[in-house]
């Protein structure tokens, strides 16, 4: 039995500048600034659109965020934790 709990946050972005660009444009964005924040790009996994990070230093990943927020992109975090009772 799995026991999981989510908590999920939204924020829009206070930026008057918000991109209009395709997926594939920010997706390719995205993972520069990982790379930028010296997160492990071999740590990444996208799925379906999806960006997971398998492991992550909490002040990179904030620092992340940040600078998404600063290009005018709205985030959407879950924070999930999942309980496996064996």
């Amino acid at each position: 039995m799995v026991i999981s709990v989510s908590e999920t946050f939204v924020h829009n972005s206070p930026c008057s500048q918000k991109l209009d660009r395709q997926q594939e444009e920010i997706k390719n964005l995205v993972m520069q600034l990982i790379e930028k924040n010296g997160l492990n790009p071999d740590q990444v996994k996208w799925n379906n659109g999806s960006l997971e990070l398998q492991k992550s230093n909490n002040l990179k990943l904030h620092s992340l965020m940040l600078q998404m927020e600063e290009l005018g992109l709205d985030l959407k975090m879950t924070k999930q934790t999942l309980i496996e009772i064996c």
